[in-house]
């Protein structure tokens, strides 16, 4: 019997069914009673701990499933620089998504806990930032994304950020995990590394807690210069500022663009990459191909994502 060199569909969507449980059920509850004690425990115990046991378990490569190849500093910076231009494109979609949500039902979205003072910020960053940048970025750029890359790498990438956004469980915070998951996904594809999401995830976070941060400690000021703004605004005003707004919004996606066209470190390592994505290609088509009854671990948990969602719209 051959060797099977990495997790099947079916396998990824039963953990990720099972997580997805763990999450509503015991990660609510612990979060539920202290925050960052249940964010912890969510984050390296109900997602990590279980990959990591099953992959050394099933004696899968945690190498090669998990891509964990170095990265230059070179491209070190370019993922820093991709994740900080994608944080508005991803913040303006999920803020219209967000508008026209609750333009039928008041629904509070779910706030990141703010620190109030620097100790607490240092604590929130390993936290907030780099445990989720960890632990989530192993799941989905690592299991998902290698066991779907068995139907192509473009699906493997749009499928693992579907899963993503989902994963968060609500609509209200949908689209800008989405867009991420597939920026994300692109970066290690170009880098073949994991590392590159889990930096770009640490980033992207990060990033969200320290203007979170620095909002709620100048609040006043930045009421002050709203209130300002709303005495002396007009509609030439109001035109000015939505053209400068999608100005930076099309100036960030061509930047981003291009920056993950130019992620990869030469023509050798492009020639190599896409060789071992051969050799992996003709090992899968060995494979017997499963049925649809693959899905349904995944059409499960989107069910109940639609349902809990509803719920608190309708309710």
């Amino acid at each position: 019997m051959e060797k099977r060199i990495k997790p099947s569909i079916l396998e990824a969507n039963i953990i990720y069914l099972i997580l997805a449980i763990g999450l509503l059920f015991i990660g609510s509850y612990v979060q539920s009673r202290e925050i960052y004690s249940g964010l912890l425990i969510t984050e390296y115990i109900l997602i990590l701990l279980p990959i990591l046991l099953y992959l050394k378990l099933r004696r899968y490569s945690l190498k090669k499933v998990l891509r964990l190849n170095k990265i230059s500093f070179r491209q070190i910076i370019i993922v820093i620089i991709i994740t900080i231009f994608t944080y508005p494109i991803a913040v303006f979609v999920q803020t219209i998504f967000i508008n026209i949500i609750t333009s039928f039902k008041d629904v509070v979205p779910t706030e990141v806990p703010i620190p109030d003072n620097g100790p607490q910020y240092l604590v929130s960053i390993f936290i907030i930032a780099i445990s989720p940048g960890i632990c989530e970025e192993v799941m989905f750029r690592g299991l998902m994304l290698d066991a779907y890359e068995s139907i192509g790498r473009k699906k493997s990438i749009m499928i693992s950020a579907i899963l993503f956004a989902i994963f968060h469980f609500t609509f209200l915070n949908l689209l800008g995990p989405f867009i991420l998951g597939i920026v994300f996904g692109i970066m290690v594809y170009q880098t073949n590394s994991i590392y590159s999401s889990i930096i770009g995830h640490i980033v992207n976070n990060s990033l969200a807690l320290t203007i979170g941060y620095y909002i709620n400690k100048y609040q006043y000021l930045i009421d002050d210069m709203i209130d300002q703004q709303m005495v002396s605004s007009n509609g030439s005003n109001s035109m000015m500022s939505s053209l400068f707004i999608l100005g930076i919004l099309v100036l960030s996606l061509l930047i981003v663009i291009t920056l993950l066209n130019k992620l990869s470190e030469d023509d050798f390592y492009e020639d190599e990459r896409e060789k071992l994505y051969m050799r992996r290609q003709s090992y899968i088509k060995k494979r017997p191909v499963l049925d649809k009854l693959q899905y349904i671990p995944i059409v499960i948990v989107t069910v109940l994502f639609i349902i809990i969602n509803l719920a608190l719209i309708l309710f």
